[in-house]
């Protein structure tokens, strides 16, 4: 009979080791669920290889948290031939499990890096599924930058979002190539301003930055702010000094803000799921930190990278002590698996779309394939202001 142990570290994190004893069965397949079996709508967060002794392991990491309404783990156990099953669960112990927020939320779909060239369908899609107060574009929402790109992208929001708030940002693929033609921004910053002169007509006000197409808006308890991070010739120079200037002069003048919501197609250097070390993308990027680092209270939107959300170490990092959010979203067009080893499911290369929600001082991260509509548990996360380290030392002392 098989067994299935989860060895959980702290409240509403899924982090820990899944032990799975399953003699005579070579794989277990590791999902999220309640008493009646494994949660609809959910694919599975870990593949395990069961040796010849029954025995298999599984380390998940990355900070990822447990689905609101799981209850329990499942592990599917399969036979070498695959023929035979077995199906064994454990109760999640309730100090673990997460606490419902019954706080008023705001919610927003990302999407990132859609690459709409010749075949907007996907994009298409998903601005059908996408949900909330607003949708936020992160940037390469077009492959180069052309009119007719943005045209037809015009298009699919008027055919299939006409009633949809969009806040986009530029990215280097929304600049035409200037071996191409001289247009360079020009294109993207007629597409932006339909889409802000959209949101105005919704009730929101916008901030404008004089020298750059950035902006902010005040959304209820959040201030969204959309930065400007490439340049014509689709350099990362970001950004001028008084871009920065001016996002100094935001935060401080928004400072009751619950959360600044900060919009930028490029991670931050240390903050990118990609690489750790050499030249950063983004020009000015230790001023930008600092200035984070400072404020608290920020939660940093990327795309950029391609990253799958699927990937062990995942795409979100939570500062215990600034309680500032990095978050790389995957992109709508497939994402990569670089770097990942072992079984991993066909789904975990699906272009995504990200789910972030706010409610009191809980922020929930839900990514899921824009194609199936699959939920990623390992792209789903529950990070609260009461997260620090101090907290994480009581729990480990326990």
């Amino acid at each position: 009979m098989a067994k299935l142990h989860a060895g959980l570290i702290w409240p509403g994190s899924a982090q820990g080791k899944y032990t799975v004893k399953a003699k005579g069965f070579f794989l277990a397949v590791l999902s999220w669920g309640t008493v009646d079996g494994p949660l609809p709508g959910w694919g599975p967060f870990g593949y395990v290889p069961v040796d010849p002794a029954g025995n298999g392991s599984f380390f998940l990491s990355g900070m990822r948290g447990i689905p609101v309404g799981a209850t329990h783990v499942w592990a599917r156990c399969v036979s070498h031939d695959f023929i035979a099953f077995e199906e064994v669960s454990e109760a999640i112990p309730e100090r673990y499990l997460p606490a419902a927020s019954d706080a008023p939320s705001q919610s927003f779909s990302i999407l990132t890096d859609m690459h709409l060239s010749a075949k907007p369908w996907r994009i298409r899609q998903a601005l059908r599924a996408a949900e909330g107060d607003a949708i936020l574009l992160l940037g390469d929402s077009t492959n180069d930058g052309f009119s007719k790109q943005f045209e037809d992208l015009d298009a699919c929001i008027r055919d299939v979002a006409p009633n949809s708030i969009i806040l986009p940002v530029i990215g280097n693929h929304d600049i035409v190539h200037p071996k191409f033609s001289d247009e360079g921004s020009q294109n993207y910053a007629g597409f932006q301003e339909k889409r802000l002169a959209y949101a105005e007509t919704r009730g929101l006000v916008f901030e404008r930055d004089p020298d750059s197409l950035a902006w902010a808006t005040r959304m209820g308890a959040l201030d969204v702010i959309g930065l400007q991070c490439v340049t014509d010739g689709r350099r990362f120079l970001f950004p001028e000094e008084k871009q920065l200037d001016w996002l100094e002069h935001r935060l401080s003048a928004q400072s009751d803000a619950d959360w600044h919501v900060i919009l930028c197609h490029a991670p931050l250097l240390h903050h990118n799921p990609s690489r750790s070390d050499g030249q950063p993308y983004l020009d000015k990027d230790k001023r930008l930190q600092r200035l984070i680092d400072e404020t608290g209270r920020i939660v940093f939107l990327s795309g950029h990278t391609h990253i799958s959300p699927n990937i062990m170490k995942g795409s979100a990092e939570w500062d215990m002590e600034a309680h500032n959010l990095y978050l790389n979203c995957g992109s709508l067009v497939d994402t990569a698996t670089e770097g990942e080893t072992g079984l991993m499911s066909a789904e975990w290369k699906d272009g995504c779309i990200t789910g972030l929600s706010f409610a009191g001082d809980v922020i929930e991260i839900t990514m899921y394939s824009a194609l199936s509509g699959i939920c990623f548990p390992r792209g789903y996360y529950r990070f609260s202001d009461m997260f620090t380290q101090d907290h994480q030392k009581a729990i480990f002392k326990k």
